[in-house]
């Protein structure tokens, strides 16, 4: 048997085990960060109750939860929630936990990354003076938040979770590990740009084989070292397979 390990936990891993199933692989899981609550627990519900956004940028899943859990504690609120403005959102994976809480999001068709996604909205509104609330990842990427500022846009900016990497004692990342380790991984799926210094303290990039969930996170990994990477056209699990079969199995 073949593996592949992909830097997400047992359930996040599961539907890239099932897209990479057809081509002979096995899953490793192995999560190499974990989320974690901001310092200000409460900074995005109170954004929200300030209110007067044009829009809200959600340019990960985890910035979507986040999102999500922000506005129920306000609808749990003697005043309920006010309805929120447009949402916009980068990839499938962030619609789906936008479309958990009940919120529904403007995905535009081939958006990738938060760059991209700023292009998009600038493209279908005027965004001069308009307030965009966006919450995400402290230390994370600022594409998003400059392309809309350059477009005129006022930017509440929100940080709504801490993403720190897994200690190298978690249980968790041990079987994933020990076959990078070995050389018996096939592949090494990474899912995030947030994840490769983390990927990076456990094993060394260089000699292996890796599919990145888009460019931001290829380039990432090459940055810290790591040689082949293939890189999803989509970031969804069945890019990953088809980046995935461009160098699997490898050609004599």
């Amino acid at each position: 048997m073949a593996y592949a390990v992909v830097t997400r936990d047992r359930e996040g891993a599961a539907p890239y085990a099932a897209a990479l199933a057809p081509l002979g692989l096995e899953v490793v899981a192995m999560p190499v960060t974990r989320t974690e609550p901001p310092e200000d627990p409460d900074a995005l519900a109170r954004a929200l109750a300030r209110g007067g956004h044009a829009a809200i940028v959600c340019a990960s899943a985890r910035a979507a939860a986040a999102l999500v859990a922000a506005a129920e504690q306000q609808a749990a609120g003697p005043a309920g929630a006010p309805p929120l403005p447009e949402v916009w959102a980068v990839g499938p994976a962030t619609a789906r936990a936008l479309e958990a809480g009940r919120i529904r999001a403007i995905v535009p068709d081939g958006v990738r990354d938060g760059a991209q996604l700023a292009q998009a909205m600038i493209a279908a509104r005027s965004l001069a003076g308009a307030r965009v609330l966006i919450p995400r990842a402290a230390d994370g990427r600022e594409e998003v938040i400059a392309g809309l500022c350059a477009a005129g846009a006022e930017i509440d900016d929100v940080i709504a979770y801490r993403t720190v990497a897994a200690p190298a004692s978690d249980p968790a990342l041990a079987a994933g590990r020990a076959r990078l380790l070995a050389g018996d991984a096939a592949i090494c799926v990474v899912l995030a740009p947030s994840q490769v210094a983390a990927l990076a303290a456990l094993v060394p990039l260089a000699p292996l084989s890796f599919a990145a969930i888009g460019e931001t996170t290829a380039a990432a990994l090459r940055a810290a070292g790591a040689g082949a990477v293939a890189v999803a056209a989509t970031p969804t699990p069945a890019g990953i397979a088809t980046a995935v079969r461009s160098v699997y199995p490898r050609k004599p």
